[in-house]
């Protein structure tokens, strides 16, 4: 958190001891690019400034692909199939 600057809108962090550790960065951003570009400064100004970090380096700085988990999530929540409402009339022109 001390290595993030205001611009970077850091909300919080999270990190998973591993292996590999993982550090989670949350930030308020306005788009995906824009919140990949300040974790990537928040990470690497924090291994240029803090010597615990020495020897340290970046294996992968961006997004985790999420969608498979919030598809199990669906699926495990309703029963049917992952449909959380029922479909349009297929008899109709709602499709």
């Amino acid at each position: 958190m001390s290595c993030a600057t205001d611009e970077d809108r850091l909300e919080h962090v999270m990190v998973h001891a591993g292996p590999p550790p993982t550090v989670g960065l949350f930030l308020a951003a306005e788009s995906l690019e824009e919140a990949e570009r300040a974790a990537c400064g928040v990470v690497r100004r924090a291994l240029d400034r803090r010597p615990e970090f020495a020897g340290t380096s970046v294996v992968f700085c961006g997004t985790p692909f999420l969608a498979p988990y919030y598809e199990q999530l669906l699926t495990s929540a309703s029963p049917g199939g992952g449909l959380l409402m029922t479909p349009p009339d297929q008899d109709s022109a709602e499709r």
